[in-house]
């Protein structure tokens, strides 16, 4: 295994697919189990070795190191013995509780799942269930998982750290309401990791992809939402994440209530109607005020946009359709337009209406300027 792929996973700056390799990697034995763990802890040593090389390091000196290690990629070819400082990594484990253990967790669950066709569910026993393109997930007070208020998944007896996953494939999205009340709704390449009981101090999950959230409120316990790049915490609120790898972006938008997150200024909370987007290969982040329609239009199976490039735009209809869309003259991706679509059209139906916003007395018959081509792919 390549040293420098595993520091990306490490460093949570590899792609889902690259996770998958090093957590295939990590499982295929017990050395490589112990490899991985001292590989975690030189890194973290290293970092706050680079600091402090006495030992002696405070919270503010971690805090620090951390925001370092965010921006900055350090290459370990071997093990340095010599850097591992005990009570450095203790400091480690102790003062940020979502570090890899917990990544580790949700990246194993998301591992397990294959290129499928169909929205899967799949449960801590590692049952997977097959469900319909319109299905709801529940959950009752008994813990029981009930699908469209109709079928009945017999409770078992399960761990409180046992987690759940369910993987919704491009062309699809699907609907879970979770043991606390709240309700998501997953977008098309989308996947969800929730433990099967909320510890009693927080309610956790684990996003890859895009979804809309509806969570409700409790005074006692704040409702995270964990992704590759930023986490989100809550307490009772309505937003939308989005974290596309590929694009290396990272967005949420607040529709009522409010929702805090770190920025590159540090904390900071969002109020109704605003926007924030991280770039993570550049850094860049941004703060602005927005229409939210144009964010959660999709709940609704509509796509609408505001002076959006023309390749974004793309980018979702090919989520939406489990299709790839080429242009003969990448010129347009560049084009800002504004508009609404119905996804509940046909793909070819919904890019005529597209051209037709894009190129004022458009026609298909005689403009060739788009190929659509099937798309069979996971997220």
């Amino acid at each position: 295994m390549d040293n420098n792929l595993i520091i990306c996973f490490i460093e949570r700056q590899c792609t889902l697919d690259e996770a998958r390799e090093v957590l295939r990697w990590i499982e295929a034995s017990e050395e490589n189990k112990a490899v991985f763990r001292n590989m975690q802890a030189v890194y973290a040593s290293i970092s706050i070795d680079s600091a402090d090389r006495t030992g002696n390091v405070d919270a503010e000196d971690v805090q620090q190191i951390m925001k370092e290690i965010s921006r900055k990629r350090y290459r370990l070819a071997t093990y340095i013995g010599a850097a591992v400082c005990s009570a450095a990594v203790i400091l480690f484990v102790v003062l940020f509780p979502f570090e890899q253990k917990d990544r580790y967790e949700y990246e194993k669950a998301l591992a397990g799942i294959t290129d499928k066709t169909e929205i899967t569910l799949t449960v801590s026993d590692q049952k997977e269930i097959e469900l319909s393109d319109t299905s709801v997930v529940a959950y009752d007070k008994k813990g029981q998982i009930v699908i469209n208020d109709t079928v009945t998944v017999p409770k078992e007896k399960k761990d409180k750290s046992d987690l759940n996953t369910i993987y919704v494939p491009y062309g699809k999205r699907s609907t879970l309401i979770l043991a606390d009340g709240s309700k998501v709704y997953l977008n098309s390449g989308s996947s969800l990791v929730y433990p099967v009981v909320f510890a009693k101090d927080k309610r956790e999950v684990y996003l890859d992809g895009e979804a809309y959230f509806e969570v409700s409120k409790e005074s006692q316990r704040k409702f995270i939402v964990q992704t590759s790049c930023k986490a989100i915490e809550v307490l009772g609120t309505k937003f939308n994440v989005s974290v596309d790898k590929t694009q290396n972006l990272f967005e949420a938008v607040l529709v009522t209530g409010k929702i805090g997150l770190e920025s590159n200024a540090g904390k900071i909370e969002l109020t109704p109607n605003q926007y924030y987007v991280y770039q993570s290969d550049s850094g860049l982040d941004e703060l602005r005020t927005v229409d939210v329609r144009d964010y959660i239009s999709w709940i609704e199976g509509r796509l609408r946009f505001n002076r959006e490039p023309l390749e974004k735009v793309i980018r979702k209809l090919e989520k939406s359709y489990n299709i790839k869309i080429e242009f003969f003259n990448p010129k347009y991706l560049e084009y800002l337009i504004s508009g609404n679509l119905d996804l509940k059209n046909t793909a070819e139906e919904t890019m005529d209406v597209l051209m037709r916003i894009l190129i004022p007395n458009y026609n298909p018959q005689k403009q060739k300027l788009f190929l659509i081509k099937d798309k069979k792919s996971s997220i």
